[in-house]
């Protein structure tokens, strides 16, 4: 499990809905969209203290260079790790965030080219970003 800490910068509420924005380490915005309200739960305020979670199954990779993604929450950063099996890779970027682990298959791995030391993108949905209390 990716796990980061944070603040929450903002919340935009619609219905039982609420994407949260929180601010990570060194400024970077991850959004969640979650199944709560400022009014159903007490942590869900301004400037509150979270911490970020994401499955490494959750995270998506592509290079610098792919543009029209529509996922905000991307983070670059530099391969450090591959651990190659048949039919998936466990994959370790490091970022300025702190490192973020992928479960990816082989053969993207391939198809992508990517190596330890190469540049890359982790992107994660906004639905797959879970939060929790500090």
């Amino acid at each position: 499990m990716n796990k980061f800490d944070g603040h929450i910068a903002e919340i935009q509420t619609h219905e039982q809905l609420s994407k949260v924005t929180a601010v990570l380490e060194g400024g970077l915005r991850i959004q969640a969209m979650v199944i709560e309200t400022p009014d159903t739960a007490d942590y869900m305020v301004e400037g509150g203290k979270i911490s970020v979670h994401f499955k490494e199954t959750e995270v998506i990779l592509c290079l610098p260079e792919t543009s029209g993604i529509s996922e905000p929450n991307q983070v670059q950063g530099i391969i450090v790790s591959l651990e190659s099996g048949v039919l998936l890779t466990w994959v370790c970027l490091q970022t300025k965030i702190g490192d973020i682990g992928a479960v990816i298959p082989s053969d993207a791995v391939k198809a992508l080219d990517l190596s330890i030391g190469k540049k890359a993108v982790a992107c994660v949905k906004t639905t797959e970003v879970m939060l929790s209390v500090i």
